[in-house]
């Protein structure tokens, strides 16, 4: 909360208060956001349409790009934020939440594999995210120049994470969906990121994307319970990349998964399901 802090009078410092933060992110009132969010890079909320009793839209696309919608479900509710991809977005995002009502989120999207054993369309729940971006810089109340993040790990809050782990094998029960354990990095990059795998390999790390690092370290400063859980969307180690190698077989799965089994987990995590 020190951090939180700090960084709240920085805004209060050119006359940002907490209502004029959420106002300026998600173009709504801070009331508008209910308790429990997912929270997602680039899967729009149409994927929830057939596990949930109605979807209102609440604003955006923003300026920033978020795109925030309601979820309802047998009278509870849900905010469904759209971030756009890279971890700014998502940093900048998780902490206006701390100017809302917001104490949980879960955040859903997609991972590349680094590992043959994984399969396209298999979830991985990261235990930790290695540090490969820049923003995390920005999270202290020291120096910018000496808050040295790269190659640290940021986790999920743990009780969250076991919940989530145990609701992913509860829903994935009886299907070839496998859950793997990922030793996550975070990258700024797609295009130069393949050039450095091995690097990223010898770290210790079993799969990468683009966010997860940074939404880690924002929700435990802002002091919101958070969790993430992906899809598995790509596998280099296994010619079947982002770019190349990837068979309709590999995109049926993937959508089938996002569509069937991810907003089920997600619902099922935030305890509105």
């Amino acid at each position: 909360m020190k951090i939180y802090q700090y960084l709240l009078e920085g805004n209060q410092k050119y006359d940002s208060i907490k209502p004029q933060i959420c106002r300026g992110n998600f173009k709504c009132e801070p009331e508008q956001i209910q308790e429990k969010v997912i929270i997602a890079p680039t899967w729009q909320v149409d994927i929830f349409s057939s596990h949930v009793n109605n979807i209102a839209h609440i604003s955006g696309p923003t300026g920033r790009g978020y795109d925030i919608s309601e979820l309802e479900i047998n009278g509870k509710k849900v905010t469904y934020i759209s971030t756009g991809v890279g971890a700014c977005n998502v940093l900048d995002a998780t902490l206006a939440l701390g100017c809302t009502y917001c104490k949980e989120i879960v955040f859903i999207g997609s991972a590349g594999a680094l590992d043959k054993n994984m399969k396209i369309g298999d979830i991985i729940i990261p235990e930790y995210s290695v540090c490969g971006v820049g923003t995390n810089k920005y999270l202290t109340s020291g120096s910018i120049c000496e808050n040295n993040v790269f190659g640290k790990k940021y986790y999920p809050n743990k009780e969250f994470y076991n919940e989530a782990l145990s609701i992913v094998g509860e829903v994935t029960k009886n299907t070839d969906i496998k859950i793997h354990l990922g030793q996550t990095y975070s990258t700024d990059t797609i295009f130069a990121q393949y050039a450095h795998l091995e690097e990223i390999i010898n770290m210790g790390c079993n799969s990468i994307e683009m966010e997860a690092a940074t939404f880690f370290d924002a929700a435990n400063v802002a002091n919101i319970k958070a969790t993430a859980i992906f899809n598995i969307s790509d596998n280099t180690i296994a010619n079947k990349s982002l770019y190349s190698g990837r068979t309709n077989e590999d995109q049926n799965r993937i959508q089938k998964v996002r569509k069937d089994v991810m907003p089920i987990i997600a619902l099922k995590a935030l305890n509105v399901i």
